[in-house]
């Protein structure tokens, strides 16, 4: 007990020294990526309107913010503060469930594991939902655990609770609902004391956690979404001609301005569509694809199996671990670098559970199903975190097991031994066959260039920019590089950056947006009109773009135009003071229409 209590207060001093090192960098307070969609959603839910249409990103985190910072006022603090205790949390339950499988020194070594591995103390710091997913899903594992060995009700209501509320974290995870139900259907060995009605129950619980999320979903659009409408996005930006395993949307769909390409389709189709027409095209795009290239995408999905398990922490789509040790100093804890020590262990614990006839099958049941579910879309290094404890479990198991088998050289430890040598090769074969994988820090200077630019430094911001295009080409990076280069009145270069991303993409309607702008400085309002006519045409919900022409048409005296652009404009703007603003030139453009009548 005083050990456990020791290493979970190690995981919560840790923390606090990742939080107080967070707090020097820009990336406390500015937002990018997913962390800046849950805090816009997170805005909306505690200050705005709420939610209009069907979920697309799982609510349960963003609504948590959203409390926080209606409580507190400072959710960029406070989350993380929780989050502190989120990852503590985890820790102490890693141990729980590492003594019940294998004892107390395992548990010890899992927890100091779970407690002081550098992804984990990273994520715990970073606003997503990585900190809250691992922490419901080592509860689920736990209460699951005893529901199995000890078949009391209480247990399967609460495994179905946190696997429900694990769900509506990020959805693909419910996969292990009916591959747990076919298990104990088939498997009757593995079923221990349990009955048919404690499965029923299991899931019961699992599906009346789901049940606000599918209202909601229903109230919005009358549609029957039990959580999200990212499952058909999600399934083409991971399964598509140009897809190497990781996110890859081949269209020029924005995910600051368009996260679900609602519009992109609906653009592309010519007709409105809700959100569960908006997921089933994108998913029929992606089985298109999978039926005509099924050597590909089997061959895709085995790649993504194998790049679950990199050596490399690789996260394209947020800050990445490898950018922020390379210039805000290394991670407090066991350094990343050692994950192919914790694969081979874990393998080498996780397979010798599959003999256990009580409950141990759990684990590896459980991180296989992890592995595929994520694999069916793609993988990240962020998006191993939630099983990383369950890795710790595994790996002090196999050390345990090991030592054990050294000491005992009897019969009945041939088959563990055996299962544990496979494991050990599994572990191996995993890293030996990696594909080569280029990490680009293009999406983290980009971001620290559009902090600058921000904050009016903009001969600063143009060097990140540039130091972002030379990681990699992007439309993104011309378009702000573009900016900064306005900003700093080089007008005819800002003019080259807006067409040479206009090259890559003519459709990319926020570069169109910042050449009209450009245009309007410069005294040339015909031709901002015609690249704001372009903005729209490529993406007709931006809302600036609205108020920009309908500005520039009252002004040029076009006032029915006009009062259609800032009507519109009212209607998508989610800020209250802008929406105020643009509500005054409303009512004088009626007023003036009303004299004119």
């Amino acid at each position: 007990m005083v050990v456990g209590g020791g290493i979970v207060l190690l995981a919560v001093g840790v923390r606090v020294v990742f939080l107080l090192q967070m707090m020097e960098t820009p990336f406390f307070l500015h937002h990018f990526s997913d962390t800046r969609l849950y805090m816009q959603l997170a805005q909306d839910i505690a200050f705005g309107d709420g939610i209009p249409r069907a979920f697309f990103m799982s609510p349960l985190y963003p609504q948590l913010v959203a409390a926080v910072w209606k409580l507190t006022g400072n959710p960029e603090l406070w989350m993380r503060i929780l989050q502190v205790f989120f990852g503590a949390g985890t820790v102490a339950i890693t141990m729980r469930i590492a003594e019940r499988m294998f004892g107390g020194w395992s548990a010890v070594a899992a927890g100091i594991g779970a407690a002081l591995y550098a992804p984990l103390i990273f994520y715990d710091g970073l606003l997503l939902t990585e900190s809250l997913q691992t922490l419901l899903l080592t509860l689920h594992l736990f209460f699951l655990l005893t529901a199995l060995q000890r078949s009391q009700w209480r247990w399967w209501i609460a495994a179905g609770m946190t696997l429900g509320l694990a769900g509506i974290t990020r959805a693909n995870v419910l996969l292990f609902l009916p591959v747990f139900v076919l298990l104990w259907m088939f498997a009757t060995q593995w079923r221990g004391r349990s009955s048919i009605g404690h499965v029923i129950v299991y899931g019961a619980a699992t599906l009346v956690m789901l049940l606000p999320t599918t209202l909601h979903n229903a109230a919005r659009e009358g549609v029957f979404l039990p959580v999200t409408a990212s499952f058909g996005y999600n399934l083409y930006a991971g399964n598509n001609l140009e897809a190497d395993g990781f996110y890859t949307m081949p269209e020029p769909v924005d995910l600051y301005t368009d996260p679900n390409g609602a519009a992109w389709v609906q653009q592309h189709t010519g007709r409105e569509m809700n959100a569960t027409e908006i997921s089933a095209w994108w998913r029929d795009r992606a089985l298109t694809w999978m039926q005509t290239h099924p050597g590909d995408a089997v061959s895709l999905f085995l790649r993504k199996v194998v790049l679950f398990f990199h050596p490399v922490e690789i996260d394209q789509l947020g800050l990445s671990m490898a950018f922020f040790t390379e210039h805000y100093g290394a991670i407090p804890g066991i350094p990343s670098q050692l994950f192919p020590v914790l694969l081979i262990l874990s393998c080498a614990g996780a397979l010798p559970l599959i003999r256990q006839k009580d409950s141990g099958w759990l684990l590896p049941v459980f991180l296989l199903t992890f592995v595929v579910a994520n694999a069916l879309f793609f993988v990240s290094g962020r998006l191993r975190v939630p099983v990383l404890p369950m890795m710790m479990i595994a790996a002090a198991g196999g050390v345990t097991m090991v030592l054990r088998i050294w000491r005992e050289r009897s019969r009945d430890t041939h088959a563990v031994r055996t299962l544990a040598a496979g494991g050990v090769l599994l572990g191996v074969l995993l890293l030996v066959v990696q594909p080569p994988v280029q990490q680009s820090y293009a999406q983290e200077y980009l971001k620290m260039g559009q902090i600058a630019f921000e904050q009016g430094s903009f001969a600063v911001a143009e060097r990140r920019f540039r130091a972002s295009l030379a990681e990699k080409p992007t439309v993104d990076g011309l378009t702000n590089l573009g900016n900064a280069l306005a900003a700093q009145g080089r007008t005819q270069e800002a003019t080259d950056m807006y067409h040479a991303a206009l090259a890559r993409d003519s459709t990319a309607a926020l570069t169109w947006f910042n050449l009209g702008n450009l245009f309007m400085q410069t005294g040339s309002p015909r031709r901002a009109y015609a690249a704001w006519e372009k903005t729209l045409e490529h993406q007709p919900h931006l809302a600036a773009a609205h108020r920009n022409l309908g500005l520039l048409l009252y002004q040029a005296g076009r006032l029915e135009e006009a009062l259609r652009h800032l009507e519109t404009y009212i209607t998508l703007e989610r800020d209250t003071k802008k929406r105020d603003e643009v509500s005054r030139d409303v009512a004088g453009i009626r007023a003036a229409l009303d004299r004119k009548d």
